[in-house]
Protein backbone atom coordinates (compact mmCIF):
# COMPACT_ATOMS: atom_id res chain seq x y z
CA UNK A 1 0.00 0.00 0.00
CA UNK A 2 1.53 3.36 -1.02
CA UNK A 3 1.98 6.00 1.66
CA UNK A 4 0.71 9.49 0.70
CA UNK A 5 3.29 12.26 0.41
CA UNK A 6 1.61 14.26 3.19
CA UNK A 7 1.93 11.32 5.59
CA UNK A 8 5.59 10.82 4.68
CA UNK A 9 6.30 14.50 5.24
CA UNK A 10 4.57 14.53 8.63
CA UNK A 11 6.42 11.38 9.66
CA UNK A 12 9.79 12.97 8.93
CA UNK A 13 8.80 16.09 10.85
CA UNK A 14 7.86 13.95 13.85
CA UNK A 15 11.10 11.96 13.62
CA UNK A 16 13.23 15.13 13.56
CA UNK A 17 11.29 16.51 16.52
CA UNK A 18 11.96 13.25 18.34
CA UNK A 19 15.69 13.58 17.59
CA UNK A 20 15.75 17.12 18.98
CA UNK A 21 13.91 16.03 22.09
CA UNK A 22 16.16 12.99 22.49
CA UNK A 23 19.31 15.12 22.61
CA UNK A 24 18.05 16.87 25.73
CA UNK A 25 16.89 13.65 27.38
CA UNK A 26 20.41 12.19 27.13
CA UNK A 27 21.71 14.94 29.43
CA UNK A 28 19.82 13.40 32.35
CA UNK A 29 21.77 10.10 32.51
CA UNK A 30 24.93 11.94 31.44
CA UNK A 31 24.91 14.74 34.03
CA UNK A 32 22.03 14.09 36.44
CA UNK A 33 23.95 12.18 39.10
CA UNK A 34 26.95 14.52 38.81
CA UNK A 35 24.71 17.58 39.33
CA UNK A 36 23.01 16.10 42.39
CA UNK A 37 26.38 15.33 43.99
CA UNK A 38 27.61 18.81 43.04
CA UNK A 39 24.59 20.48 44.66
CA UNK A 40 24.31 18.29 47.77
CA UNK A 41 27.94 17.42 48.39
CA UNK A 42 27.30 13.66 48.69
CA UNK A 43 26.19 10.73 46.55
CA UNK A 44 23.33 9.47 48.73
CA UNK A 45 20.70 10.77 46.28
CA UNK A 46 22.73 10.45 43.08
CA UNK A 47 19.87 8.74 41.25
CA UNK A 48 17.35 11.44 42.13
CA UNK A 49 17.43 13.19 38.74
CA UNK A 50 16.34 10.07 36.86
CA UNK A 51 13.69 9.33 39.48
CA UNK A 52 12.26 12.86 39.24
CA UNK A 53 12.10 12.56 35.46
CA UNK A 54 10.12 9.33 35.72
CA UNK A 55 7.91 10.71 38.51
CA UNK A 56 6.97 13.70 36.36
CA UNK A 57 6.01 11.42 33.48
CA UNK A 58 3.92 9.26 35.80
CA UNK A 59 2.07 12.33 37.08
CA UNK A 60 1.32 13.86 33.69
CA UNK A 61 1.12 11.03 31.11
CA UNK A 62 -2.62 10.34 31.34
CA UNK A 63 -3.68 14.00 31.49
CA UNK A 64 -1.55 14.99 28.50
CA UNK A 65 -3.00 12.04 26.58
CA UNK A 66 -6.52 13.16 27.40
CA UNK A 67 -5.71 16.68 26.27
CA UNK A 68 -4.34 15.43 22.94
CA UNK A 69 -7.54 13.42 22.43
CA UNK A 70 -9.61 16.56 22.94
CA UNK A 71 -7.47 19.23 21.26
CA UNK A 72 -5.34 17.27 18.82
CA UNK A 73 -1.87 15.71 18.85
CA UNK A 74 -0.12 18.98 18.01
CA UNK A 75 -1.46 20.56 21.21
CA UNK A 76 0.25 17.85 23.26
CA UNK A 77 3.50 18.29 21.33
CA UNK A 78 3.47 22.09 21.76
CA UNK A 79 2.90 21.68 25.51
CA UNK A 80 5.72 19.15 25.76
CA UNK A 81 8.19 21.37 23.91
CA UNK A 82 7.35 24.39 26.09
CA UNK A 83 7.74 22.40 29.31
CA UNK A 84 11.01 20.85 28.16
CA UNK A 85 12.36 24.29 27.20
CA UNK A 86 11.44 25.86 30.55
CA UNK A 87 12.67 22.82 32.47
CA UNK A 88 16.08 22.89 30.74
CA UNK A 89 16.47 26.60 31.57
CA UNK A 90 15.57 25.92 35.22
CA UNK A 91 18.07 23.06 35.50
CA UNK A 92 20.85 25.11 33.93
CA UNK A 93 20.11 28.13 36.12
CA UNK A 94 19.93 25.94 39.23
CA UNK A 95 23.38 24.56 38.46
CA UNK A 96 24.83 28.06 38.10
CA UNK A 97 23.18 29.28 41.32
CA UNK A 98 23.83 26.10 43.28
CA UNK A 99 20.12 25.72 44.12
CA UNK A 100 19.06 22.12 44.74
CA UNK A 101 15.37 23.08 45.13
CA UNK A 102 15.37 24.84 41.75
CA UNK A 103 17.12 21.84 40.22
CA UNK A 104 14.38 19.50 41.47
CA UNK A 105 11.67 21.84 40.15
CA UNK A 106 13.43 22.00 36.78
CA UNK A 107 13.75 18.21 36.60
CA UNK A 108 10.02 17.80 37.23
CA UNK A 109 9.10 20.40 34.59
CA UNK A 110 11.55 18.93 32.07
CA UNK A 111 10.29 15.40 32.75
CA UNK A 112 6.72 16.52 32.18
CA UNK A 113 7.71 17.97 28.83
CA UNK A 114 9.57 14.82 27.81
CA UNK A 115 6.49 12.77 28.66
CA UNK A 116 4.16 15.04 26.71
CA UNK A 117 6.30 14.86 23.59
CA UNK A 118 5.91 11.07 23.65
CA UNK A 119 2.41 11.67 22.27
CA UNK A 120 4.11 11.70 18.88
CA UNK A 121 3.78 7.92 18.96
CA UNK A 122 0.02 8.44 18.88
CA UNK A 123 0.42 10.95 16.05
CA UNK A 124 2.36 8.40 14.01
CA UNK A 125 -0.25 5.70 14.64
CA UNK A 126 -3.02 8.10 13.58
CA UNK A 127 -1.57 8.63 10.11
CA UNK A 128 -1.07 5.00 9.10
CA UNK A 129 -3.55 2.21 8.34
CA UNK A 130 -3.12 -1.01 10.36
CA UNK A 131 -1.18 -2.68 7.52
CA UNK A 132 1.62 -0.06 7.83
CA UNK A 133 1.08 1.26 11.37
CA UNK A 134 4.05 -0.40 13.08
CA UNK A 135 6.31 0.92 10.34
CA UNK A 136 5.03 4.45 10.99
CA UNK A 137 5.77 4.17 14.71
CA UNK A 138 9.21 2.71 13.99
CA UNK A 139 10.26 5.59 11.73
CA UNK A 140 9.45 8.10 14.47
CA UNK A 141 11.22 5.97 17.08
CA UNK A 142 14.42 6.03 15.02
CA UNK A 143 14.59 9.76 15.71
CA UNK A 144 15.75 8.83 19.23
CA UNK A 145 18.87 7.23 17.76
CA UNK A 146 19.85 10.47 16.02
CA UNK A 147 19.02 12.36 19.21
CA UNK A 148 21.53 10.21 21.09
CA UNK A 149 24.10 11.26 18.50
CA UNK A 150 23.27 14.96 18.86
CA UNK A 151 23.79 14.94 22.62
CA UNK A 152 27.61 14.44 22.58
CA UNK A 153 27.86 17.28 20.06
CA UNK A 154 25.84 19.50 22.39
CA UNK A 155 28.15 18.62 25.29
CA UNK A 156 31.23 19.28 23.16
CA UNK A 157 29.96 22.77 22.27
CA UNK A 158 29.14 23.46 25.93
CA UNK A 159 32.63 22.39 27.04
CA UNK A 160 34.35 24.75 24.62
CA UNK A 161 31.98 27.65 25.29
CA UNK A 162 32.33 27.07 29.02
CA UNK A 163 36.11 27.43 28.80
CA UNK A 164 35.82 30.57 26.70
CA UNK A 165 33.13 32.21 28.89
CA UNK A 166 34.29 30.91 32.25
CA UNK A 167 30.96 29.20 32.93
CA UNK A 168 30.14 25.75 34.27
CA UNK A 169 29.99 23.48 31.22
CA UNK A 170 27.21 21.30 32.63
CA UNK A 171 25.01 24.32 33.28
CA UNK A 172 25.83 25.66 29.83
CA UNK A 173 24.86 22.37 28.18
CA UNK A 174 21.39 22.63 29.75
CA UNK A 175 21.10 26.29 28.80
CA UNK A 176 21.86 25.36 25.17
CA UNK A 177 19.02 22.82 25.03
CA UNK A 178 16.38 25.51 24.24
CA UNK A 179 18.35 26.35 21.10
CA UNK A 180 17.61 22.79 19.94
CA UNK A 181 14.00 22.84 21.10
CA UNK A 182 12.96 26.12 19.45
CA UNK A 183 13.10 24.73 15.88
CA UNK A 184 10.81 21.98 17.13
CA UNK A 185 7.93 24.46 17.32
CA UNK A 186 8.33 25.21 13.60
CA UNK A 187 8.51 21.50 12.83
CA UNK A 188 5.29 20.79 14.73
CA UNK A 189 3.60 23.77 13.10
CA UNK A 190 4.52 22.33 9.68
CA UNK A 191 2.63 19.11 10.43
CA UNK A 192 -0.57 19.51 8.43
CA UNK A 193 -3.28 18.58 9.14
CA UNK A 194 -3.34 17.43 12.76
CA UNK A 195 -2.70 13.64 12.75
CA UNK A 196 -5.86 13.05 14.80
CA UNK A 197 -7.90 14.61 12.00
CA UNK A 198 -6.18 12.34 9.49
CA UNK A 199 -7.16 9.32 11.60
CA UNK A 200 -10.81 10.41 11.60
CA UNK A 201 -10.86 10.86 7.82
CA UNK A 202 -8.51 8.23 6.32
CA UNK A 203 -10.42 8.16 2.99
CA UNK A 204 -9.18 11.71 2.29
CA UNK A 205 -5.55 10.53 2.28
CA UNK A 206 -5.72 6.93 1.11
CA UNK A 207 -7.54 5.83 -2.05
CA UNK A 208 -10.54 3.54 -1.59
CA UNK A 209 -8.78 0.58 -3.20
CA UNK A 210 -5.90 0.93 -0.73
CA UNK A 211 -8.27 0.87 2.25
CA UNK A 212 -10.27 -2.08 0.99
CA UNK A 213 -9.39 -5.22 2.87
CA UNK A 214 -7.52 -3.23 5.49
CA UNK A 215 -7.70 -4.99 8.81
CA UNK A 216 -10.30 -3.58 11.14
CA UNK A 217 -8.90 -4.41 14.53
CA UNK A 218 -12.04 -3.86 16.56
CA UNK A 219 -14.65 -5.10 14.09
CA UNK A 220 -16.82 -7.78 15.68
CA UNK A 221 -15.10 -7.50 19.06
CA UNK A 222 -17.00 -6.89 22.27
CA UNK A 223 -15.69 -4.52 24.92
CA UNK A 224 -14.33 -7.40 26.99
CA UNK A 225 -12.37 -8.68 23.98
CA UNK A 226 -10.96 -5.22 23.29
CA UNK A 227 -10.05 -4.85 26.96
CA UNK A 228 -8.19 -8.18 26.82
CA UNK A 229 -6.06 -7.04 23.88
CA UNK A 230 -5.36 -3.67 25.52
CA UNK A 231 -4.39 -5.36 28.79
CA UNK A 232 -1.95 -7.66 26.98
CA UNK A 233 -0.37 -4.73 25.12
CA UNK A 234 0.01 -2.58 28.24
CA UNK A 235 1.33 -5.44 30.39
CA UNK A 236 3.90 -6.28 27.72
CA UNK A 237 5.10 -2.69 27.42
CA UNK A 238 5.29 -2.23 31.20
CA UNK A 239 7.24 -5.47 31.63
CA UNK A 240 9.87 -4.83 28.96
CA UNK A 241 10.28 -1.18 29.97
CA UNK A 242 10.92 -2.11 33.60
CA UNK A 243 13.22 -4.98 32.68
CA UNK A 244 15.20 -2.84 30.23
CA UNK A 245 15.74 0.02 32.69
CA UNK A 246 16.68 -2.39 35.48
CA UNK A 247 19.23 -4.30 33.40
CA UNK A 248 20.69 -1.09 31.97
CA UNK A 249 21.10 0.39 35.44
CA UNK A 250 22.90 -2.73 36.67
CA UNK A 251 25.09 -3.22 33.60
CA UNK A 252 27.50 -0.52 34.75
CA UNK A 253 27.94 -2.44 38.03
CA UNK A 254 28.62 -5.67 36.17
CA UNK A 255 31.26 -3.99 34.02
CA UNK A 256 32.78 -2.12 36.95
CA UNK A 257 33.21 -5.43 38.76
CA UNK A 258 35.39 -6.49 35.82
CA UNK A 259 37.52 -3.31 36.22
CA UNK A 260 36.38 -1.98 32.83
CA UNK A 261 37.30 1.59 31.94
CA UNK A 262 34.73 4.38 31.65
CA UNK A 263 35.20 4.40 27.87
CA UNK A 264 34.42 0.67 27.74
CA UNK A 265 31.29 1.18 29.84
CA UNK A 266 30.25 4.10 27.62
CA UNK A 267 30.69 1.97 24.51
CA UNK A 268 28.54 -0.77 26.04
CA UNK A 269 25.79 1.76 26.78
CA UNK A 270 26.02 3.07 23.21
CA UNK A 271 25.49 -0.45 21.85
CA UNK A 272 22.48 -0.82 24.15
CA UNK A 273 20.97 2.36 22.68
CA UNK A 274 21.66 1.06 19.18
CA UNK A 275 19.81 -2.12 20.06
CA UNK A 276 16.85 -0.05 21.22
CA UNK A 277 16.48 2.17 18.16
CA UNK A 278 18.78 1.27 15.24
CA UNK A 279 16.59 -1.62 14.07
CA UNK A 280 13.22 0.01 14.66
CA UNK A 281 12.32 0.22 10.98
CA UNK A 282 12.89 -3.47 10.08
CA UNK A 283 11.16 -4.47 13.32
CA UNK A 284 8.18 -2.31 12.40
CA UNK A 285 8.06 -3.89 8.96
CA UNK A 286 8.08 -7.35 10.54
CA UNK A 287 5.24 -6.41 12.89
CA UNK A 288 3.19 -5.28 9.87
CA UNK A 289 3.95 -8.43 7.89
CA UNK A 290 4.03 -11.16 10.54
CA UNK A 291 1.79 -9.60 13.17
CA UNK A 292 2.21 -7.74 16.45
CA UNK A 293 2.00 -10.83 18.63
CA UNK A 294 4.81 -12.86 16.96
CA UNK A 295 7.19 -9.91 17.12
CA UNK A 296 6.30 -9.31 20.78
CA UNK A 297 7.04 -12.95 21.58
CA UNK A 298 10.37 -12.79 19.75
CA UNK A 299 11.24 -9.53 21.54
CA UNK A 300 10.50 -11.04 24.94
CA UNK A 301 12.70 -14.05 24.16
CA UNK A 302 15.60 -11.85 23.01
CA UNK A 303 15.29 -9.58 26.08
CA UNK A 304 15.27 -12.63 28.37
CA UNK A 305 18.41 -14.02 26.72
CA UNK A 306 20.10 -10.65 27.06
CA UNK A 307 19.30 -10.52 30.78
CA UNK A 308 20.88 -13.95 31.27
CA UNK A 309 24.05 -12.86 29.47
CA UNK A 310 24.34 -9.70 31.59
CA UNK A 311 23.77 -11.72 34.76
CA UNK A 312 26.41 -14.30 33.89
CA UNK A 313 29.02 -11.56 33.96
CA UNK A 314 31.57 -13.71 32.10
CA UNK A 315 33.68 -11.11 30.34
CA UNK A 316 33.17 -7.68 28.83
CA UNK A 317 31.87 -8.81 25.46
CA UNK A 318 29.38 -11.26 26.92
CA UNK A 319 27.86 -8.56 29.12
CA UNK A 320 27.92 -6.04 26.27
CA UNK A 321 26.21 -8.53 23.97
CA UNK A 322 23.62 -9.07 26.69
CA UNK A 323 22.84 -5.39 27.10
CA UNK A 324 22.57 -5.04 23.30
CA UNK A 325 20.06 -7.92 23.22
CA UNK A 326 18.07 -6.41 26.08
CA UNK A 327 17.75 -3.22 24.01
CA UNK A 328 16.89 -5.13 20.83
CA UNK A 329 14.26 -7.22 22.63
CA UNK A 330 12.77 -4.08 24.16
CA UNK A 331 12.52 -2.54 20.69
CA UNK A 332 10.56 -5.46 19.28
CA UNK A 333 8.21 -5.94 22.23
CA UNK A 334 7.64 -2.26 23.13
CA UNK A 335 7.08 -1.07 19.56
CA UNK A 336 4.71 -3.94 18.76
CA UNK A 337 2.82 -3.53 22.05
CA UNK A 338 2.26 0.16 21.32
CA UNK A 339 1.03 -0.73 17.84
CA UNK A 340 -1.31 -3.39 19.23
CA UNK A 341 -2.78 -0.89 21.69
CA UNK A 342 -3.46 1.69 18.98
CA UNK A 343 -4.95 -1.02 16.75
CA UNK A 344 -7.83 -1.59 19.17
CA UNK A 345 -8.28 1.99 20.40
CA UNK A 346 -10.30 4.58 18.42
CA UNK A 347 -8.52 7.84 17.50
CA UNK A 348 -10.59 9.80 20.02
CA UNK A 349 -9.10 7.77 22.91
CA UNK A 350 -5.63 6.83 21.71
CA UNK A 351 -3.89 9.62 23.60
CA UNK A 352 -5.36 8.44 26.90
CA UNK A 353 -4.52 4.82 26.12
CA UNK A 354 -0.86 5.60 25.41
CA UNK A 355 -0.89 7.84 28.49
CA UNK A 356 -1.93 4.88 30.65
CA UNK A 357 0.77 2.73 29.04
CA UNK A 358 3.40 5.40 29.69
CA UNK A 359 2.20 5.90 33.27
CA UNK A 360 2.65 2.27 34.27
CA UNK A 361 5.79 1.85 32.18
CA UNK A 362 7.42 4.68 34.11
CA UNK A 363 6.26 3.20 37.42
CA UNK A 364 8.03 -0.02 36.41
CA UNK A 365 11.04 1.98 35.25
CA UNK A 366 11.29 3.57 38.71
CA UNK A 367 10.61 0.53 40.87
CA UNK A 368 12.36 -2.36 39.14
CA UNK A 369 15.86 -0.78 39.18
CA UNK A 370 15.46 -0.36 42.95
CA UNK A 371 14.46 -4.01 43.24
CA UNK A 372 17.38 -4.96 41.02
CA UNK A 373 19.76 -3.15 43.34
CA UNK A 374 18.38 -5.07 46.33
CA UNK A 375 18.81 -8.35 44.45
CA UNK A 376 22.44 -7.57 43.61
CA UNK A 377 23.10 -6.48 47.20
CA UNK A 378 21.37 -9.50 48.76
CA UNK A 379 22.51 -12.11 46.25
CA UNK A 380 24.63 -11.37 43.16
CA UNK A 381 24.51 -10.38 39.49
CA UNK A 382 23.76 -13.97 38.50
CA UNK A 383 20.49 -13.84 40.42
CA UNK A 384 19.68 -10.51 38.76
CA UNK A 385 20.12 -12.14 35.35
CA UNK A 386 17.73 -14.95 36.23
CA UNK A 387 15.22 -12.44 37.62
CA UNK A 388 15.45 -10.36 34.44
CA UNK A 389 14.81 -13.46 32.35
CA UNK A 390 11.85 -14.51 34.49
CA UNK A 391 10.28 -11.05 34.14
CA UNK A 392 9.64 -11.54 30.42
CA UNK A 393 7.33 -14.43 31.29
CA UNK A 394 4.88 -12.08 33.04
CA UNK A 395 2.79 -11.06 29.96
CA UNK A 396 2.78 -14.52 28.30
CA UNK A 397 -0.62 -15.65 29.60
CA UNK A 398 -2.36 -12.42 28.59
CA UNK A 399 -0.73 -12.65 25.15
CA UNK A 400 -1.87 -16.25 24.83
CA UNK A 401 -5.47 -15.00 25.09
CA UNK A 402 -4.99 -12.59 22.17
CA UNK A 403 -6.05 -14.01 18.80
CA UNK A 404 -4.44 -12.05 15.98
CA UNK A 405 -5.84 -13.44 12.74
CA UNK A 406 -3.63 -11.23 10.60
CA UNK A 407 -1.45 -8.20 11.42
CA UNK A 408 -3.61 -5.71 13.30
CA UNK A 409 -6.76 -7.83 13.01
CA UNK A 410 -8.00 -9.45 16.23
CA UNK A 411 -10.74 -11.98 16.86
CA UNK A 412 -12.76 -13.00 19.98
Amino acid sequence: MPIPAQVRKNTWLLAITQAINGAGIQLVPTFGAIQVVMLLGNAAFAGLATSLLSLARVMTAFYVGRMSDRRGRKAGLYLGLWLALVGALLIGTATLLGSFALFCAGALVFGSGVGAVQQMRVAAADMYPPSRRAEGLSLVAMGSLFGAGLSPLLVWVAEHLGLALGLNEIALAWLLVPALILPGFLLVRSIQPDPKQMALEPARYYPAWALQGTASASEGLEQKDLARVRAAAILTAVTVQGQMVMMMAMTALALKALDCSLSQISFSVALHVMGMFAFSWPIGRLADRLGRKPVIMAGLAVAGLGALLVGLGEGYWVITAGTFLVGLGWSGAFLSANTMLTDVTPPTRRGQAIGVLDLWSNVAGMSLPLLGGLIVEGFDLHMLGFFGALLVLVPLYSLFLVREQQPGDYRP
